[in-house]
């Protein structure tokens, strides 16, 4: 059975524009927060049913940013569920193979461990989830506000009906502009990033991704997550 989808807080942050530190309710999941307060720009739910149309489920949905000089700085997006009778099949970066930095642990049915790193447009591109359009909406009001691109840290951790999908998206040029040396980022590719900034964004992911196994079953964090960089 697939159902695609995301997810929402409402444990900690109540609505949008609520600016929260350190984690986060996703539905009855965690989420990790990088340091510092983020802006929760949207919180939602769908209600869902299985590709086979058998089974319902509902997925939750939240999308927070932080903001650096007045510019997006980062960005997460994060889908979470959990309903019994739903087993998510591999999808996202599971099946991504032009990710950087790619790991799987485990693709199949029901047993979903993944993560790697993708660039990824930073505007608003046809077909996005309407949970994005908060995001979009506030970058052309505030012209220059968004990147041209992201480096997105994408985690796909699924076991039998327990579900987290998140993006931690960051600017490179608000964050990183010494450590990419100017390179030119092509959306989905496999891109001359610095070996050093992939090196230092793959060990943050093994943190990160640490967090979000806790996460997945409703635990704090063990430890607060460091910053990317």
């Amino acid at each position: 059975m697939v159902a695609m989808l995301l997810l929402s807080p409402y444990a900690q942050a109540q609505a949008p524009g609520a600016m929260v530190e350190g984690s986060l309710a996703v539905g009855n999941k965690v989420l990790p927060l990088p340091p510092g307060s983020w802006r929760v720009l949207h919180l939602g739910v769908d209600d869902l049913r299985t590709s086979d149309m058998m089974v319902p489920t509902r997925v939750h949905q939240a999308v927070l940013v932080q903001e650096r000089a007045g510019r997006a700085a980062a960005v997460i997006v994060a889908q979470a569920a959990q309903e019994i009778g739903v087993h998510w099949e591999p999808h996202g970066i599971c099946l991504n193979e032009g990710a950087i930095a790619r790991r799987v642990a485990s693709a199949v049915r029901a047993a979903l461990d993944c993560r790697g790193l993708v660039v990824v447009a930073g505007g608003r591109q046809p077909g996005l989830p309407g949970y994005l359009a908060a995001l979009y909406d506030e970058g052309q009001r505030r012209a220059g506000w968004l990147p041209p691109y992201w480096i997105s840290s994408q985690f796909l951790i699924s076991e039998t009906m327990h579900y987290l999908n998140v993006e931690y998206r960051v600017a490179p040029s608000a964050s990183m502009s010494a450590a990419t040396g100017g390179v030119t980022l092509t959306e989905g590719a496999r891109v001359s990033l610095p070996q050093a900034l992939v090196d230092q964004l793959d060990g943050w992911g093994a943190r990160a991704h640490a967090e979000l196994r806790r996460g997945l079953y409703g635990r704090q964090p063990a430890t607060p997550l460091p910053a990317p960089f």
